[in-house]
Parts: structure tokens; sequence; C-alpha cells
């Protein structure tokens, strides 16, 4: 993930978790050991004698240990919640201390590492601080609520989680096998969507967007309030659209289009060859390789060899232009960024695969004027004017924007509820198995074994 800026939002900011810890810790008093020196146990500690206090009465070490290993073991429960299996994580003999210590680490970064979809099976030994910021008996409450501090907090997260307990509900209503199938294929669809919100980086601004590949939507927000929802185009099957989280720089109005190299073989030739007029119809400009403009007219197209393509192609600011009237510029590795487009009929069918990996959004200019409220001299009028100056004009944010491209098939809709949608790219269906031995299988304590059989392939574990 490329970092984005300092939390001023949603996820709170980065000292959270410890304001949520002390605030337990204070009312707790602290217990003392015989011993001057703490004995130091396999699974909790014994603290040292207070100087504050030396006529405390003596605490068994061993019996500490013994009440806060069980009480590790019992906030474990709490993962639950999450789609989490409690069971998971004290297989093989696990200890409550590690076993606890990697609850947190998946709920901080998730249980499988994106880049690989392998599952952590390392706890982060720097999220050891949080249990040593606990008293010495705090009980499972407060070790339920260091694990709560630690996931997302989000509303996105907070309204899967929500939707879980209602499908878990549905789960165990269910006597018929569509409903049941129904409902084990939600489930596994809420339990891949809060993993991946648990991978997203929890520092970010108070506005910001969201681009959710599965609904096609391009969503904006301010704090917790849905301040507008844009459809979107994303990547076609072959050049689909990554997944990652920036951050939005700068706007260019009236933008040039510089196509890209394998676009320019591999579209843009065939398309000059079949019809050259295109060049000048469309406001192409040819370059050679040292950036030279080249008279498209001297070009023999059909001895261009798309192996050896000499040529750059740029399209000039214009209603045909590919970016439409505004780009939203993130700089990132993948050269995918937010634009308009002159092809609006195509907002129109419900599954919007069309790009080459960027994200053609709908009423762009309506988003621009959003993001570029809090940057001085761009009002609506001033936005208009740059739009259709046919010549490229930068705007640059006061403040960078946070942008999450995401691929959640569970997300709320724009009535509060959650909408399931495809798995357009099979990305679930490649996190299904990776989750398997982590996620919970909620119909184990709720439904039959017959249940069981009705459920599709791809939502049980």
């Amino acid at each position: 993930m490329i970092p984005t800026q300092m939390c001023t939002g949603w996820l709170g900011p980065p000292g959270r978790v410890r304001a949520v810890l002390f605030a337990v810790a204070l009312p707790v008093s602290m217990a003392v050991c015989a011993n001057q020196t703490a004995m130091a146990l396999p699974e909790a500690s014994c603290p040292d004698r207070s100087a504050a206090n030396t006529d405390a009465t003596p605490v068994d070490c061993a019996e500490v240990a013994t009440i806060a290993n069980a009480a590790m073991l019992q906030a474990l429960d709490e993962l639950s919640a999450h789609g989490l299996d409690p069971a998971s994580y004290t297989t093989d003999g696990a200890g409550a201390r590690e076993a606890w210590l990697l609850a947190a680490t998946h709920l901080r970064r998730g249980v499988l590492d994106p880049k690989t979809l392998a599952p952590r099976q390392e706890a982060d030994m720097a999220l050891a601080a949080t249990l040593e910021a606990l008293p010495p008996e705090p009980g499972a409450a407060a070790y339920r609520a260091a694990l709560e501090a630690l996931a997302p907090a989000s509303p996105l997260y907070s309204a899967l989680k929500a939707e879980l307990e209602r499908q878990k509900g549905a789960l165990a209503g269910a006597r018929d096998p569509a409903s049941l199938a129904d409902a084990h294929a939600r489930i596994a669809s809420l339990q891949a969507s809060l993993e991946r919100l648990r991978w997203l980086p929890r520092e970010t601004t108070l506005r910001q967007i969201y681009a959710n590949i599965p609904t096609f939507e391009v969503i904006a927000y301010s704090g917790e309030t849905e301040v507008s929802r844009h459809a979107a185009i994303f990547g076609e099957m072959k050049r689909q659209t990554p997944e990652f989280s920036d951050s939005i720089e700068y706007l260019e109005f009236s933008p040039w289009w510089n196509v890209p190299a394998s676009m320019a073989r591999n579209d843009k030739l065939p398309q000059f060859q079949s019809d050259p007029g295109a060049i000048a119809r469309l406001g192409y400009r040819i370059l050679d390789s040292a950036g030279k403009a080249v008279d498209a007219a001297n070009i023999d197209w059909a001895a261009v060899s798309a192996s050896a393509f000499p040529y750059r192609i740029r399209q000039a600011p214009g209603p045909a232009n590919a970016l439409g009237r505004v780009k939203f510029m993130f700089p990132n590795r993948y050269s995918v960024y937010l634009h308009d487009t002159p092809d609006a009929g195509l907002f129109s069918h419900a599954q919007r695969t069309f790009s080459a990996g960027c994200i053609r959004v709908q009423d762009a200019l309506e988003l621009a004027e959003w993001v570029l409220e809090d940057t001085p001299d761009w009002d609506r009028t001033q936005i208009d004017s740059a739009a259709a100056s046919r010549t490229e004009i930068r705007a640059t944010l006061a403040a960078p924007m946070s942008i999450h491209i995401v691929y959640l098939t569970a997300f709320p809709a724009a009535n509060g509820s959650i909408s399931y949608a495809q798995d357009v790219y099979g990305r679930d269906a490649d996190i299904f198995p990776a989750l398997a031995s982590y996620t919970q299988d909620f119909a184990a304590d709720s439904v039959s074994g017959e249940g069981h059989d009705a459920a599709p392939e791809n939502a049980r574990r």
C-alpha cells in the first residue's frame, strides 16, 4: 500500500489504541508480588512490588498468570463478530498470549498478506505493547476492548459487521436449500470484504474517496457522511483495475492523453490502419521516439509493425479526448487514475468493465468541485472555464485527499442496506480458500449437516 495522509477522519488517530488501553487500565488497582523482582512467566508476567503500596497482600504470580491467560482466551470470542473463528487461534497447543497476539495482528493488519494471500502465521510483536499497557489482572473485557481497538473503526467496517450479525441470524433461521445457499454466500462475501478492509491504511484524511470495483461506483465521504455516489467504469477482464490506496494530489482540466505504449501498439495501430482519418478527426498527435512531431499523413500505417512500433501517440484536449474534461491524479506505479469520459452511454450498462485499467467516473465535474472545495480560487465557475478551455490546466489541492480503490462484493448501498455484487474479477474466489483456516463456519453451530450440503461450494470452507 502507498502511504496516505495523517489520520484525521474515520479511522481515528494513531494514538487511538493507546488511549483506549490506558482508559481501561487506569481504574484497576496494581497487584504486587511478594518478591522484590517480578517473576517472568511463560504467558503473563507478575508485577514488581509497588513503592507506593509496600503493605499490599502478596499475590501468587502463578495464579495471576493463570487468570490472565484465561481472560485472554475468553477475549478471543470477540473474533466471531469479525467473521473469524476463535478456535483457529488455539489449535496446535498455542498459548494464550501467543493466540491473543496473533488475533490482534489479524485485526490490525489482516489475516492474509494482500500481496501473496498467504496467512499471517506469526504475530506482530510490536503489538505486545498493547498487553504491557494493561494492568496485571484486567479481565476478559479489557482484552476484548484492546482487540476491538485494533480493528478498523470506519463506518464501512461497522456496517459490514452489523450485516454479518444479520446474516448469521438468517442462516440460523433458514430451512430450505435456497435460503441456506443464499446466507452462506452472503456470509462468505462479508468475510472477504471485512478482510480487505483490514488491509487498508489507518492513516487517512477526513474527506476521502472509495472506488469500489464490484459495484462499479465511486463514493465520496466526508467523515462518516456519504457526500455523493457516482457510476464508474473499471478495467476490462484482460486489463483489470488493481486495488490500492493513495492520495489525490492534483487535478488536470482539459488534459492531454498520453497513450500508453501497449495501447498504442495493440489498439491505436489497428485503428489507424483501418481508419487513418481517425487521427485528425479525434485529435491525435504522432511523435517520434525523440518526441518530435511527425506528419501522420506521411506514415504508411500498413507497413508499421506492432512489435517494433516507433511512435508515441498523444491526444489533444477536446470533446473526443478519451480522458474527457478532467482527470484526478494520484501518481502511482500502476499509472491508474480517475477521469471523465466522452462515452457517457457506457454508464447505462450494468457490468461496466470497459477501460484499460483506469476509472472513468460519471458527473466528473461535480466530483471535481467537491474535491477542490477547500482549495482557494477553484469554485464551479473556474472549474467550468478550465474544463472548456482546451488548454491543459492543473489545480493542485490545498491538501492531498485519500483515495482507496477496493474490491468489496459486500458494500453499503445508497439507502444504507448492504448490497451483494458479482465477483466480476473472480478475486473473492481466490480469497475464500486462503481465509478458510481462520474464518468461522457459523452454520456449524446453527444448521444441520443437511444445510451444509445445500451451501454453494465457493461459500463453504
